[in-house]
């Protein structure tokens, strides 16, 4: 009876030392992403993805002892990544932000989850882990190198009147370029300070068909 119990007590410990290694090996991987979304001034940082990370597993650890079909935590905990995703995305105006952010929040609900499942699945999750921070930083370098013209680059410009603005659009697109974003400021009744995210076409076409449409000022930012 005694063997039994030293048993029980082994297996016990075994257990609980396993789920504090999923749990922190959870909080790593959230941990190491966030990080890197910190880094580039994201609102969902090193905080929210090792929370998320922690949550998941334990949650994912928690269903297991309930019996029934462990697929239908899972599908809450996707259903509330969904939540937290969507309030990662902020829209201002044209802009849109937050959409990688978003995405990296799925990923890691996704990659704490092989954390959970344990045995083969650690090897997916940190191979996954990798992948996610090649994707947010090597690609994002690469393009802006070697393809900087999807990047596009900003200009702040400072315009008479609404026509103005309208003028300019339509010069803007003329030269083959698009706007993939734009803010607006008031600058008293009727001037307007423009902030343009322009892509495609070359930098000096662009600049000189903003000039033409009266522009105060023109500035690289």
């Amino acid at each position: 009876m005694e063997s039994f119990d030293g048993l029980f007590e082994s297996a016990t410990l075994v257990a609980a030392a396993e789920l504090l290694m999923k749990l922190g090996l959870g909080v790593l991987v959230g941990g190491a992403i966030g990080w890197e979304r910190e880094t580039h001034g994201h609102p969902a940082g090193v905080r929210t993805h090792m929370l998320l990370c922690l949550g998941v597993v334990l949650f994912s650890e928690v269903s297991k002892s309930f019996g029934g079909d462990p697929g239908r935590i899972a599908a809450q905990i996707v259903t509330g990544v969904g939540f937290l995703g969507a309030g990662a995305i902020l829209r201002t105006g044209l802009e849109i932000r937050g959409l990688t952010t978003a995405a990296s929040l799925w990923a890691v609900a996704g990659i704490s989850m092989a954390v959970s499942a344990g045995h083969q699945f650690y090897w997916v999750a940190i191979a996954s882990t990798f992948l996610a921070l090649f994707t947010l930083s090597v690609v994002d370098n690469f393009e802006r190198r070697f393809a900087p013209q999807a990047q596009g680059f900003e200009c702040r410009v400072v315009l008479p009147d609404a026509a103005s603005l309208a003028r300019c659009l339509e010069e803007i697109e003329r030269t083959g370029s698009g706007i993939r974003e734009m803010r607006l400021t008031r600058l008293g009744e009727s001037r307007l300070e423009v902030t343009f995210r322009v892509t495609g076409g070359r930098r000096p076409q662009v600049l000189q068909a903003i000039e033409s449409c009266q522009a105060e000022s023109v500035e690289i930012v």
